[in-house]
């Protein structure tokens, strides 16, 4: 028998079980059914379900929880997963390792220059600083405070024709 299915009817087996004993268990306090329809409901289902969730505790012997945090699902084309799996198996690795490595490494990456980025940059500033004049700094200042001076003036001063 397939293993799932074996654990299947292992677990509806021992669920049918319990259902037996809880169904005992009303039958043998049945003054417990004095109290009323509606409270027998809520006390009933909270009692049977607190039964039920710990026989599934004991059974698998840890608390119920969704899907592990760290747990991601992604859908990947053909082409990637069998470069995943040739990956994985030249480096003799898990391929959950080797996409933890790749992510990693393309983190590191992220937002550095590309070789191609970095040659463009270096031959623009190889151009542009040479352009740079080389006046004393007390010439550029002069310059500087003269065009602020003109700025303030308000700059031309001639009217503008009528057309």
């Amino acid at each position: 028998m397939d293993g799932r299915l074996r654990a299947l009817a292992i677990r509806s087996a021992f669920l049918f079980l319990l259902s037996l004993v809880l169904v005992a268990g009303f039958w043998y306090h049945r003054e417990f059914y004095q109290i009323g329809f509606t409270n027998l409901l809520i006390i009933g289902g909270f009692v049977t379900f607190l039964v039920i969730w710990a026989a599934r505790l004991a059974m698998t012997g840890e608390l119920p929880r969704g899907r592990a945090s760290g747990e991601l699902t992604f859908t990947l084309d053909e082409a990637t997963v069998d470069r995943l799996r040739r990956t994985a198996a030249r480096v003799r690795k898990p391929q959950s390792q080797v996409v933890r490595e790749a992510v990693k490494d393309y983190a590191e990456r992220v937002g550095k220059l590309s070789e191609e980025e970095r040659t463009r940059l270096l031959k623009l500033f190889d151009t542009v600083v040479p352009a740079i004049p080389l006046r004393p700094v007390a010439r550029v200042d002069a310059e500087l405070r003269a065009i602020r001076a003109a700025r303030r003036r308000g700059g031309r001063r001639q009217g503008r024709r009528a057309r």
